[in-house]
């Protein structure tokens, strides 16, 4: 049952124990306090469940055998009753205030909306290495929005706030290459379910860029990769919107910037 203006911050954890204490204070320490804390350790083999446990009178602590992020995600979700879903990952931090605001800002808006925002990337130390701007796209329809998601616009899921009730249409799906799995559900969402997106303008996190993550593992492959998911939900489209979208698509990477292109290389 989901409670009232409840956040469930999930956080899959996998031999995580370098930066996880410091995640986790981030998220009890917040100016927000109606949230509950939902960790799955996914079989890690260093000291990472031992962290958890001693933080497990703040902290709903899962275990299970390894089977990877999605199906990591997919236990929290299950186990969550609030009224948002906080994917965050354990090397990263929040600021105090950050799931504050992003409440505060999503009760402006419908329940279709998924709210997200700046971000500051930070070196294994915690040193500010610099600020990340997202694209301001507020004013988009929701076509022209999801044209730029086609396009290989990445949202950074650990500063999103997302609605619950999105997990009763779109879910998080298991597949090749675990670093694809919020690109493929925020394009399912929005091909498939008209969801909003929304930009807050603040940065929100701190995303830590270190040698061991996975998302800098075969870069050229993961992006190969999402152009295959690209069409693949492209072709669950009726074949009219498929076409239009097709279209627009080509039209709209025609007139991009050229520092857009070259920011993105």
């Amino acid at each position: 049952m989901m409670t009232s203006d409840l956040v469930s911050v999930v956080i899959p954890v996998y031999n995580s124990e370098r930066y996880l204490e410091e995640c986790l204070n981030s998220i009890i320490s917040q100016t927000y306090q109606n949230i509950e804390i939902i960790a799955v350790d996914d079989g890690s083999i260093d000291s990472s469940l031992e962290i958890l446990k001693k933080f497990s009178d703040k902290v709903n602590v899962f275990s299970q055998k390894n089977n990877g992020l999605a199906s990591a995600l997919n236990l929290g979700i299950s186990k969550m009753k609030g009224r948002w879903f906080k994917w965050f990952s354990p090397d990263d931090v929040m600021y105090p205030y950050t799931i504050e605001t992003l409440v505060d800002e999503a009760k402006k808006y419908s329940d279709d909306t998924i709210i997200y925002s700046n971000w500051n990337i930070i070196d294994d130390t915690g040193n500010v290495l610099r600020e990340f701007h997202e694209s301001d796209y507020n004013e988009l329809s929701n076509f022209n929005y999801n044209i730029r998601l086609l396009d290989g616009q990445q949202i950074n899921v650990n500063t999103t706030l997302i609605p619950s009730s999105l997990f009763d249409k779109c879910s998080i799906r298991e597949l090749d290459d675990p670093v694809a799995i919020d690109y493929d559900f925020f394009l399912c969402s929005a091909l498939f379910h008209r969801t909003k997106f929304h930009l807050v303008f603040k940065s929100l996190i701190k995303y830590r860029i270190h040698s061991d993550q996975l998302s800098h593992k075969n870069i050229s492959k993961t992006l190969n990769y999402i152009s295959e998911i690209k069409n693949e939900v492209m072709q669950q489209l009726d074949e009219s919107l498929q076409d239009r979208y097709a279209y627009e698509l080509k039209q709209y990477q025609k007139i991009k910037s050229t520092k857009q292109k070259t920011m993105e290389f």
